[in-house]
């Protein structure tokens, strides 16, 4: 069987594999080393990581300059299994590598009622998915090849020419940096305000590998691999807003909008790749939409006692206003997704003059109208697994100076396991992640 006789084979595979947007974990929270041991930060106004989350705070700083620096490094153990279409037997497929490097910096210079801001940080994505020993996406691939060629070898030859798959692995990485800057201003003595705009240039890197194996016909059947190679990249412009409200002491009100930042990916198909194009799933310069959503965050913040913190979050990240694209069948992939929120609760104990102790909780609700939908137009979503989800969090703050606080923080985030419905059967996901993240943050 001629080579291009094959390719063509592979070309009705196309439909099974509905693929506009490749997964993506968007709208992160955890976006400083504060965070990770309070999992709640809407309402700050100790630190110069609220540049991302009370940019209106920012005033309440001492004057001077501020630095706040941290990284993150991620555990992730998504893992998902099912009947392999090729055994009939159970499968299990599970995340490899740690995500060692989630970093951030911050900078605020404050002058009486003023200040002004920037930051480079990771809003979404940052973290990368790794199968070494591929995935329902590569068995789902292999599965749909075999079954296709197989039926014209049957046709030509009454035999199936291949009998097995091999070799498989998947691997991708997702990166949104964004850049804001911006400034705050103190109205009245009660009430603040604050504007400014971000960009953020998005890369993701997918590669995945397989091979036809067990040929029947000798020499006209060799060993075939399979192999993808994808580069997508997209950068788009938005705002930010926050006010913040300080209506007796001890007590912070604090709002913030981030507006969808528009984004157009275009995919680069790599000299290696040699399926992607022939089966639909990427073509060379071929453009994707998958906006980064709008959200609004509202935070509150309470001085129970001098030694003791109190706050609450609550966001609201708006998905199906972001244009993700469309499924095969025609629906709108952000709305299959649904809206998310989430709200948390954390305390903060000086225990002295020099440390902090502190920990929080942080629910997320999914609102799917159509999960099965959506994970199955989104190639790589089962890999990476959204579902409802808690986030417990821990740390200690420790002033070494008075003008340099370290941080510590750790957090263990389990997501409700889901059984997902795809087109060769249902799929079972589980997912924890172990967070750790050291920061500094300096005054001067």
């Amino acid at each position: 069987m001629r080579l291009n006789r094959f390719w063509s084979i592979l070309g009705v595979l196309g439909t099974m594999i509905a693929t506009d947007a490749y997964a993506q974990i968007d709208n992160l929270t955890n976006m400083s080393a504060e965070w990770v041991r309070l999992a709640n930060r809407n309402a700050a106004t100790d630190a110069a990581d609220i540049v991302v989350y009370n940019p209106a705070g920012l005033v309440c700083l001492s004057d001077g300059f501020h630095l706040n620096v941290s990284n993150q490094t991620l555990f992730r153990r998504p893992e998902h299994t099912f009947t392999d279409p090729l055994t009939l037997s159970p499968v299990s497929f599970e995340q490899d590598d740690p995500d060692w490097f989630v970093p951030n910096v911050y900078a605020a210079y404050t002058r009486d009622r003023w200040s002004v801001f920037a930051g480079i940080y990771i809003p979404g994505n940052g973290a990368s998915l790794d199968y070494p020993d591929g995935s329902i996406t590569t068995r789902r691939i292999g599965a749909g090849v075999l079954q296709q060629i197989n039926q014209e070898f049957m046709d030509a030859f009454g035999q199936v020419g291949y009998t097995a798959i091999a070799g498989e692995s998947i691997e991708a990485s997702s990166l949104y940096l964004t850049g804001t800057i911006g400034g705050a201003y103190k109205v009245t003595d009660c009430i603040s305000i604050a504007a400014g705009v971000r960009y953020i240039q998005a890369d993701n890197d997918i590669e995945g590998e397989l091979t036809l194996t067990g040929g029947t016909l000798g020499d006209a059947t060799p060993d075939v691999p399979l192999t993808v190679d994808v580069e997508q990249s997209a950068n788009g412009w938005g705002a930010v807003f926050g006010i913040q409200a300080v209506p007796i002491d001890g007590l912070v009100l604090a709002l913030r909008y981030e507006s969808k930042v528009s984004l157009n990916f275009k995919d680069d198909v790599n000299g290696s790749d040699n399926i992607s194009q022939d089966i639909g799933l990427f073509v060379d310069g071929d453009r994707n939409r998958r906006d980064f959503p709008a959200m609004i965050g509202f935070g509150a913040s309470y001085q129970i006692t001098p030694e003791l913190r109190g706050e609450a979050d609550f966001n609201y990240f708006f998905q199906e206003a972001a244009d993700w694209g469309r499924s095969v069948t025609g629906e709108r992939i952000s709305d299959m997704a649904g809206d998310v929120w989430s709200w948390g609760l954390s305390a903060a104990y000086l225990v002295t003059p020099e440390l902090e102790i502190s920990a929080g909780f942080l629910y997320t609700d999914h609102l799917w109208d159509d999960m099965d939908g959506y994970f199955l137009s989104a190639t790589g979503a089962i890999e990476t697994l959204y579902s409802d989800n808690w986030n417990l969090s821990t740390g200690i703050g420790y002033r070494i100076t008075p003008a340099v606080k370290l941080n510590l923080g750790v957090a263990f985030t389990i997501w409700e396991d889901e059984t997902i419905n795809t087109d060769i059967g249902p799929v079972k996901t589980e997912n924890n992640t172990t967070t750790v993240a050291v920061g500094v943050d300096l005054s001067f």
